[in-house]
C-alpha cells in the first residue's frame, strides 16, 4: 500500500481503533501542527486524536484533492465531526487543506489549515451569532 493509500485509509474513518495505523503513516519524529497546537513526536500525536476523538460521536474525512510525491504532499478535505457540546450534536463540515513533507515513505511534517470559527466558535450559541454578524458586516 502507498502512503497516500494508507493515509486515505486513515482518515476516511477516523476513531480510536484507527489510530493503531498511525505508526504506517507518521513518522516517529513527525511534527504536526494545526490551528490549536503543535505536536512533536508520534506518541504526541496519538495522544492528541484520542482526547480529540473521545469527544466525538463521529469523524471522517472526504479527500477532495491530493498529491504525494517523495518529499512533499498536499491534501483538500472535508471533515466531518459530531460532538455534543457543539451545534446540538448535529455534524458540523468544516474544509481543509494539509501541506506535509514526507522522509522514508512516512509524513514528517504535517500543517493543516482550516477555520476555526466554522469549526468551533461558530457552532458555540451566543459567540456563533457573535461571529456570523461579524463576518456579515466585513463582507458587506
Amino acid at each position: 500500500m502507498t502512503l497516500q493509500e494508507r493515509f486515505t485509509a486513515l482518515y476516511t474513518t477516523l476513531d480510536l481503533d484507527a489510530l493503531e495505523r498511525l505508526p504506517g503513516v507518521y513518522h516517529s519524529r513527525v511534527t504536526f501542527a494545526d490551528p490549536v497546537a503543535v505536536h512533536q513526536g508520534i506518541l504526541a500525536l496519538d495522544d492528541y486524536f484520542r482526547r480529540l476523538l473521545k469527544g466525538c460521536t463521529e469523524c471522517s474525512f472526504q479527500i477532495r484533492g491530493q498529491h504525494f510525491g517523495a518529499s512533499e504532499g498536499w491534501v483538500n478535505w472535508t471533515m466531518t465531526f459530531a460532538n455534543p457540546r457543539l451545534n446540538g450534536g448535529e455534524p458540523i463540515d468544516v474544509d481543509g487543506s494539509s501541506v506535509l513533507e514526507i522522509r522514508d515513505d512516512r509524513i514528517s511534517y504535517q500543517r493543516d489549515y482550516y477555520d476555526m470559527g466554522a469549526m468551533i466558535y461558530e457552532q458555540i450559541p451566543v459567540l456563533g451569532r457573535v461571529i456570523r454578524h461579524i463576518r456579515g458586516r466585513m463582507a458587506a
